[in-house]
């Protein structure tokens, strides 16, 4: 219930002053002069009470953390549960009413409305009075969808020659990079303002160098060759090679903040090890002295894509896909705390599992795990990484996507956000090409990790 006539109101204390200092015109009584809202709220939204801050230099109320998609239907009959003044409040246009809390109130027209909804906090003197505005914050989009951007719209893709042989993209710092061949690549920012292809010059790649083996650590990019050298960058585009880490190389894995995993070949065996420096191995391997844990069967060598996880204990824990796939039924990720042995995490309790894709990808994204690849028509998520189901609704690949054949999936941040640049943003880039595909550039975010709040 609204009063209608402040007047009455205020001619009620008019009066009952006048008769308090009739009865006793000793006394001198002193009213405040705060006309302050020291806090304000509404009832719960879904179960969940949403914090408002109050710019008193402003003089504006709103919420940082914005209410969930749909609220108008809940906030255009809601209760403000508190609002503390020392005076009261009015509200209302053309003519101000008292406002009265246990009445139901409309927000909407206060909703992502800079203009917003204002009220008037009245001092006790019955003189001073302070503007408010009322803005309500709403999100307009779903925060569990999955939203996909086709790049092409923001600039140019990064070559329209079509390359029928294998390419790969990979992040070096904010810069995200496509090798096309050992001697030419694309690079353009991941900034959402600075996305700009340009070619670059390649030196010093063999030409038996394997550019899907190229992974990211410590600022400098490596890539692996046929004849089991290891070649390093720290620009991109000039080359050397890592003679310190042998001619016995397989694969290079990363995923660790602090070390690459590899495999090594010895005596026809393949065998873990780990390097912190990106140029030594921590064990040296000898035909007499082996201390190394050997490669079981089935672990994949090529077209490797990892991430990062935590254990419930806070240890780093790195998840890997790639090829070929141990089982023609499913693919089954290997999992590693150290990088110096890796164990399947091979399903044998449930038939959920993620079926059989080729040139898979895994994320931990979001606070779950996905993996999709193949057709690209269908993504799996997994709390473990164990029981896998598929995705049906938000969490979605675009139309557009399915069947075109060759691509690279790059996700940032790659490793956990304790130990990865604090500008990462959380895309998910999809490039198309290679191998006869059209060169395409796709971008895709969790609507919630944009939030400034989660």
């Amino acid at each position: 219930m609204r009063i209608k006539f402040l007047s009455v109101i205020a001619s009620f204390l008019i009066v009952s002053f006048a008769l308090s200092s009739c009865l006793d015109s000793d006394d001198n009584y002193e009213f405040s002069s705060d006309a302050t809202i020291h806090a304000f709220g509404i009832d719960t939204i879904h179960g969940k009470h949403y914090k408002f801050t109050i710019d008193q230099l402003k003089r504006l109320i709103y919420n940082r953390d914005s209410l969930p998609v749909g609220s108008d239907t809940i906030i255009d009959r809601i209760l403000i549960d508190t609002m503390d003044v020392t005076g009261w409040i009015t509200s209302g246009s053309p003519t101000d009413t008292v406002f009265v809390m246990s009445d139901s109130v409309d927000l909407r027209p206060a909703m992502n409305n800079d203009a917003g909804m204002l009220f008037k906090a009245h001092a006790a003197d019955g003189i001073t009075i302070r503007e408010y505005k009322l803005k309500i914050n709403v999100h307009l989009q779903d925060p569990d969808s999955l939203v996909w951007t086709d790049m092409q719209k923001r600039g140019n893709v990064f070559s329209n020659t079509i390359n029928l042989g294998q390419q790969k993209a990979v992040v070096l710092g904010d810069e995200l990079f496509v090798y096309t061949s050992n001697t030419s690549a694309y690079r353009t920012s991941t900034a959402p303002d600075e996305y700009n292809w340009s070619e670059i010059n390649v030196s010093n790649l063999p030409s038996d160098v394997k550019l899907t083996s190229a992974v990211e650590y410590n600022d400098a990019l490596y890539m692996v060759t046929k004849s089991k050298k290891v070649f390093s960058s720290t620009d991109g585009a000039a080359w050397t090679e890592v003679t310190t880490l042998g001619d016995n190389v397989i694969v290079l894995i990363n995923g660790f903040s602090d070390r690459l995993s590899g495999i090594v070949e010895i005596n026809g065996k393949q065998y873990f090890n780990i390097c912190k420096d990106g140029k030594n191995w921590e064990a040296e391997n000898t035909a007499d002295n082996l201390i190394l844990e050997e490669v079981p069967a089935g672990f994949p060598t090529e077209n490797i894509s990892t991430t990062q996880t935590r254990t419930g204990n806070g240890v780093e824990k790195v998840i890997l896909v790639g090829m070929p796939p141990v089982s023609e039924k499913e693919t089954i990720p290997w999992f590693s705390l150290d990088g110096k042995g890796w164990a399947s995490l091979d399903n044998t309790m449930y038939d959920t599992y993620c079926p059989s894709i080729v040139n898979p990808a895994i994320m931990f994204y979001g606070g779950m795990l996905y993996c999709f690849g193949g057709e690209l028509d269908a993504i799996y998520s997994s709390i473990t990484g164990i029981a896998w189901s598929q995705t049906e609704t938000k969490f979605l690949l675009p139309q557009e996507f399915k069947g075109k054949g060759a691509y690279s999936i790059i996700v940032e941040p790659t490793k956990d956000k304790t130990v990865a640049p604090a500008d990462k943003r959380d895309f998910i880039w999809v490039i198309f090409g290679g191998n006869g595909t059209k060169n395409e550039v796709w971008r895709g975010r969790l609507n919630r990790l944009g939030f400034e709040i989660q």
